[in-house]
């Protein structure tokens, strides 16, 4: 039978590593919904995100002596702060190195219905691969912040109190700026046929 999600915590708080990896595994999917989101072009092009998720979960248990576990929502920050991390250590490489996109293979796909699917709506079962493709190209089209905002509170679903600790801005500010963002993701799905229901 499968450990209560507070019975986890408890022992991950006590520095159990085996409830670390069983927290770990209950967030991938929401995690490689975010790292899928924050790859930008160029990375995604060359790394498939699960390469990257995997890379993630591979430093967090390596440097697990120095988690703090410190309640859910930090727990789940904690982990999210960390993918950005690696997301914005893989996009520097990929800028530094002077490689030829020519000569590189495209990183294999397959996932996009799982971004969409945390995005959208959570009842919706089956999407297209052309909608998931036009809902990466809008938020591709949104500034980083509003990327930002979207995946802590959409994809990750943090509390907006913790989204304004992680961007350092009020609670208060990060409700309108979710609005602004999501009214931009908006219009831009809906330039690429895709409506919202």
């Amino acid at each position: 039978m499968e450990a209560p999600d507070a019975e986890l915590y408890e022992r991950a708080r006590g520095g159990d590593a085996a409830a670390l990896e069983l927290l770990l595994e209950r967030y991938l999917p929401q995690l490689h919904a975010f790292v899928r989101i924050r790859l930008d072009a160029v990375v995604r092009a060359r790394e498939s995100s699960m390469d990257v998720v995997q890379s993630v979960c591979r430093d967090l248990l390596g440097a697990r002596e120095g988690f703090e576990f410190r309640g859910e929502d930090r727990f789940r920050a904690w982990l999210f702060t960390s993918a950005l991390r690696k997301i914005l250590e893989k996009q520097r490489f990929h800028r530094v190195e002077k490689r030829d996109p020519a000569r590189e293979l495209p990183a294999p796909t397959g996932d996009e219905g799982a971004l969409a699917v945390s995005l959208l709506t959570p009842s919706l079962d089956a999407i297209g691969r052309e909608t998931a493709e036009a809902l990466e190209s809008a938020l591709d089209a949104l500034s980083p912040e509003h990327r930002e905002v979207i995946t802590l509170a959409r994809v990750v679903r943090l509390p907006h109190r913790v989204v304004a600790e992680v961007m350092g801005r009020t609670e208060a500010g990060v409700r309108q700026l979710l609005v602004r963002a999501m009214l931009r993701l908006t219009a831009e799905l809906r330039a690429r046929g895709v409506e919202l229901g």
